[in-house]
């Protein structure tokens, strides 16, 4: 009836919508997770009840429908794991080559401003607040700067 193709259609927008925040915003695949059993829920129901908006649905279809939200599911988990890790690895190797504002300096160590977060940093003599650097290599939380890069 009626309310039967309500929940499906809900279910089925809840399943997509969750699948495609699980994209955006990484839960860990919470999200996907919530999303993938809505998506199969709705599936099971349309199964049981065999009428969509008093259309007859037929098992090929369902298993279709089926296979495109976890192809669905699959690349968004892909392109999220795919994201995550190189987010992780862009951290320190784009910074090698940028040009830091230094905010405190002794001796030769102190802070520096890079792509708007501070750092602590490490370099040769002659470096004042002030100066702009060049983040040659990092070690850990410390970035190695040269005045003369």
């Amino acid at each position: 009836g009626m309310s039967a193709d309500l929940i499906i259609t809900v279910l089925l927008i809840i399943g997509l919508a969750f699948m495609a925040l699980e994209a955006f915003a990484p839960s860990f695949g919470l999200l996907g997770l919530a999303g993938a059993v809505s998506f199969f829920a709705a599936l099971g129901l349309l199964h049981d009840t065999g009428l969509y908006y008093g259309v007859a649905i037929d098992t090929p279809a369902i298993v279709a429908l089926g296979l495109i939200g976890l192809a669905v599911l699959t690349a968004s988990f892909y392109f999220v794991l795919k994201a995550r890790k190189s987010r992780i690895a862009a951290g320190a190797e784009t910074m090698i080559g940028m040009p830091a504002r230094v905010t405190a300096w002794s001796g030769e160590t102190g802070q520096v401003h890079v792509d708007g977060e501070s750092w602590a940093a490490r370099g040769s003599g002659g470096i004042v607040p002030g100066d702009t650097v060049t983040v040659v290599s990092r070690d850990n939380l410390i970035l190695n700067v040269s005045k003369e890069a």
